[in-house]
């Protein structure tokens, strides 16, 4: 017999699974290109223990990605490198952005991903001459957490404040996320194709 599709005692959304946001912010951290917001935004809006639990999924999943995108570069990083410029939207420009926060803060430069629409794989391909993994896995997690925090801070309050709402208007909700999220990666992909 199917499982009945899991849903929050909440807002009454379906709750993505862990592994899900783990395998997300896994391929987010190497060569995919949607970052797992979406996921946990949807996660955080059925309720804030749900987003959680995804985000700290993401985040083990980013991680892990991240030292392997890390090991690859040690090992062979024009390779790796390539890999990482043939991603649908990253720019050349970024690699420098990346190189100059390197030089300028050292393995604290990740920290200025924030805002700049650089993808965390550019980062992780650029730092071996920077820092050893265990320190760039550390620092990994808590610049992907500070990245990441506004997706499941606002969707959550939102989902605790409209949680009547939501749970009366459950395809207007997903409507509405959907299209944040449509517009939001519209804007972004003119922005880089724009300054590419």
């Amino acid at each position: 017999m199917a499982q009945p599709a899991r849903t929050s005692s909440g807002a009454g959304l379906w709750r993505p699974p862990s592994w899900l946001g783990f395998l997300w912010g896994l391929a987010e951290g190497t060569l995919f290109f949607i970052i797992p917001d979406l996921i946990l935004s949807w996660a955080s809006l059925a309720g804030a223990r749900c987003g959680i639990k995804i985000l700290g999924a993401i985040l083990a999943g980013a991680v892990v990605g991240g030292i392997c995108m890390y090991t690859w570069a040690l090992w062979r990083p024009d390779s790796a490198r390539s890999a990482v410029a043939s991603v649908p939207f990253v720019r050349a420009r970024m690699f420098n952005k990346v190189e100059e926060d390197y030089r300028t803060h050292g393995v604290s430069g990740i920290f200025y991903t924030l805002g700049t629409g650089i993808p965390y794989k550019v980062y992780a391909v650029l730092a071996p001459p920077v820092t050893d993994p265990v320190t760039f896995g550390f620092m990994s997690i808590a610049a992907r957490f500070e990245r990441m925090a506004l997706s499941w801070l606002i969707p959550s309050l939102l989902g605790l404040f409209l949680r009547r709402w939501i749970r009366n208007h459950r395809r207007l909700t997903a409507a509405l996320w959907l299209g944040f999220w449509v517009a939001t990666y519209a804007i972004y992909w003119s922005t880089v194709g724009v300054n590419s």
